[in-house]
């Protein structure tokens, strides 16, 4: 049973939520009911709503937002007590905030009885523990990939070490491509995503573990992809809070999150770079991807959003001695050490690209191992299982001999 509070002067809301409650089959009750919206009670009966003991609270906002305090403060003082809140029709940033307020629901007007429904029965889910499980007493960590300058290999890397962390860790990994449109994470491996990360922040206000993953496409490696817009935004991409608010609530659903930030510093980029646990700078050795580099570090130093100071790790792509500029004199300009040096291979990339297949899969290179070793420690050895035995054989079966080993032979002498 679910004692239940409905705070409202709305009679479309409150007869929903009288209907629900109070049906002959409910187990649930209504303990605590106001007939004023949230926005004309006061602070002090917030006290009064709580004593109650009520596990779920409807919260209708009134005709503004302003009802939006009630809310914090039911959130704040009761942290276990699941809240729908309701109200006018929001835009995305504003109905960022009621999230935020604590809401894990929102109605907007027009109320329909439809939509109350389903909002009560998955908060219902969540409050019975009949959600699937996440991972919010131990949220994930986000790795951003980022470059100033385009056809760097940035969706390359992010896509192969999306599919090494699940791979190596067998913990849940999520792709997300925050490219403003048309990303090719999910081209890269072979996927047609029916959704977008636009579909993601317009349904915060009902999103739960279920819906949230049904705007996914799933990857044969077990790879969960969060694709781009398939048609370009008037706005340019997430606002710095709606993208907050997206990699956050990630974190909470699982254990890796590879971003591609692309290579235009939006707002976006700038908060997947924030919130990354580990950034990594993807750069060719040409003098106008490294300036361009040069002068990225110095912007997100003064923007703060370098994540605490700490530069990230310096990748080097597309590698060759004699072409470019040398490791060392890539480390001078920078001021940054280079972590991991990964050499030129011009026919790999561009297969790999056509079939949508990972490069990690397809044959050994200095790729693959430059891949592997970036994986390894960011999960830390620790995280790193065992391979499977028909994993490893996969990696293993091109480099095999095709003729008679030397037990064979040995055997046959």
């Amino acid at each position: 049973m679910i004692d239940c509070a409905l705070l409202t002067d709305d009679e479309t809301l409150r007869r929903h939520v009288m209907s629900l409650v109070q049906r002959p089959d409910s187990r649930d009750r209504l303990v605590y009911a106001a007939t004023e919206s949230a926005s004309r009670i006061p602070r002090d009966r917030v006290a009064d709503i709580l004593a109650a003991n009520p596990r779920l609270i409807f919260v209708d906002l009134g005709d503004s937002v302003t009802g939006v305090r009630v809310l914090e403060l039911l959130s704040r003082q009761a942290p276990d007590v699941a809240l729908i809140a309701a109200g006018p029709s929001l835009p995305a940033d504003e109905l960022l905030k009621v999230v935020r307020a604590g809401a894990s629901e929102y109605l907007p007007r027009p109320f329909l009885s439809e939509d109350t429904l389903q909002a009560y029965q998955r908060v219902r889910r969540r409050l019975e523990g009949t959600r699937a499980p996440d991972i919010e007493d131990d949220p994930g960590e986000i790795t951003t990939l980022f470059s100033p300058k385009g056809g760097v290999g940035v969706t390359t890397l992010a896509v192969n070490l999306a599919v090494r962390l699940q791979e190596l860790t067998e913990k849940e990994t999520l792709l997300v491509d925050l490219a403003p449109a048309l990303g090719t994470t999910a081209l890269a491996l072979g996927l047609q995503p029916r959704y977008s990360y636009l579909d993601v922040i317009q349904n915060f206000h009902r999103l739960d573990d279920e819906l949230f993953r049904s705007f996914l496409e799933t990857h044969e490696s077990g790879v969960q992809v969060l694709a781009s817009p398939p048609r370009a935004q008037d706005r340019g991409g997430p606002s710095m809070d709606e993208a907050l608010g997206l990699l956050r609530m990630c974190r909470n659903h699982f254990a890796y999150i590879v971003v591609d930030a692309g290579h235009t510093l939006t707002d976006a980029a700038e908060a997947a770079l924030a919130e990354g646990a580990h950034r990594l700078w993807v750069s060719t050795p040409e003098l106008p991807t490294l300036r361009n580099l040069k002068r990225t570090l110095e912007v997100v130093a003064l923007t703060g959003s370098g994540n605490g100071g700490t530069p990230g790790r310096l990748i080097l792509n597309q590698f060759a001695e004699g072409l470019g500029l040398s490791v060392d004199e890539v480390r001078t300009g920078l001021g940054l050490e280079v972590d991991v040096v990964i050499d030129r291979d011009p026919s790999l990339i561009p297969e790999s690209i056509n079939l949508g297949r990972p490069a990690i899969h397809m044959k050994r290179s200095a790729f693959q191992r430059a891949v592997d070793d970036l994986a390894t420690r960011i999960a830390g050895p620790t995280h790193v299982v065992a391979p499977r035995e028909g994993l490893l054989r996969s990696l293993l079966r091109p480099f095999r001999p095709s003729g008679p080993s030397l037990a064979e032979k040995e055997g046959s002498s």
